[in-house]
């Protein structure tokens, strides 16, 4: 089959490589049908992540199921299904307590040694451990582009107005002021959540215009370029002199996150999605005087059914960051695309 396998040196390829194969009983074998590139993926390309070479790459994906193992119950070979972008046993105490992504079993597809060691998703087909609690069906009024950022960008958005821990259910009320840092892939998808919750205000911070129009289409109600006007002063004038009550870093900037925290509110929260790859250096004794809260997470998929539902009903819809719809065998130039941020480019999705 054909796969976007890691060269090593930052360098992908689509190379023919051997199709998996059922080897657990819990195991599910998928066509995939459309692949997205994330954001997180160039952390492979720019060496942050460790992977070998060698590995198939990438984690979000929706598909067919082929082929199944004797263990295998929600799901049958010809049944569309959605899958999240790692995988979780179910059994264990930490996912009986909703801890999903920090299962001791579980991993990241395509994401070398740290995460489990899976081979990618960026491919023809695909191997899903634990099928039953990866693999959840599409409903037949739904297309592929509507539902595939359900297992990680988007459960990652929503996580930064829900809360990262499995009990919370919002870090805002409906009239509360959102400033979110980055209007990529994960930021826009905050954006639906807070629309979702209420909030009265969403501010939307990049330094990229077109991603900053892209805001504004879906909503937001106040576009902060940080390159032309100093984003904390912005948000406090657009809320009064308070701040935002909630601020979420979504673009993996040390910067962003310091202007997150000088631009929240008395008692307000900083949520931090995006990955910040370097130690930083943070001032407590302001946290401490007005009181702020941070949470930090990484995606957690326990909220699958409710963004369905959400997206059934019209609620959501994350179409529009799609600018970029690519055969598999154009792999190389879409990576080249999404890291360069050319040609207006907000999400790629791959057709195998």
């Amino acid at each position: 089959m054909k796969a976007v396998v890691y060269q090593g040196n930052g360098v992908v390829k689509v190379q023919e490589v051997e199709k998996p194969t059922i080897i657990k009983a819990d195991d599910a074998i998928v066509r995939v049908t459309t692949a997205a590139i994330c954001g997180s993926d160039l952390h492979i390309i720019h060496g942050v992540l460790p992977v070998d070479p060698g590995t198939v790459i990438g984690h979000e994906f929706v598909g067919i199921v082929e082929e199944v193992g004797s263990a295998v119950t929600t799901v049958k070979p010809g049944d569309r299904v959605l899958s999240m972008a790692g995988i979780n046993c179910g059994k264990c105490p930490t996912c009986r307590s909703r801890k999903v992504w920090a299962c001791p079993n579980g991993g990241i597809f395509g994401n070398g040694p740290m995460f489990g060691n899976l081979q990618g998703v960026q491919a023809e087909f695909a191997r899903v451990q634990y099928a039953d609690e990866v693999l959840t069906k599409i409903p037949d009024q739904l297309e592929d582009e509507q539902v595939i950022f359900v297992g990680d960008i988007l459960a990652t958005g929503y996580l930064g107005i829900t809360g990262v821990k499995p009990d919370d259910r919002g870090l805002i009320k409906p009239g509360g002021s959102v400033a979110i840092y980055g209007s990529g892939p994960v930021g826009l998808c905050t954006l639906a959540a807070a629309q979702i919750y209420g909030a009265a205000k969403i501010i939307m911070i990049d330094p990229l215009e077109y991603r900053l129009e892209m805001a504004g289409k879906m909503g937001a109600d106040v576009l902060i370029n940080p390159d032309k006007v100093d984003p904390v002063k912005a948000i406090l004038e657009a809320t009064n002199g308070l701040g935002a009550e909630l601020a979420v870093e979504a673009s993996g900037s040390d910067e962003a996150l310091y202007n997150c925290i000088n631009s929240v509110c008395a008692a307000g929260t900083v949520n931090i999605l995006g990955i910040v790859n370097k130690p930083i250096q943070l001032d407590f004794s302001k946290l401490i005087a007005k009181n702020i809260t941070i949470e930090a997470g990484i995606c957690n998929v326990i909220h699958t059914q409710e963004l369905l539902d959400l997206i059934s009903a019209a609620r959501i819809d994350m179409m529009p960051i799609i600018t970029h719809t690519m055969p598999l065998a154009d792999a190389e130039k879409a990576y080249d695309i999404f890291d360069k941020r050319t040609d207006g480019v907000v999400k790629i999705i791959l057709k195998p």
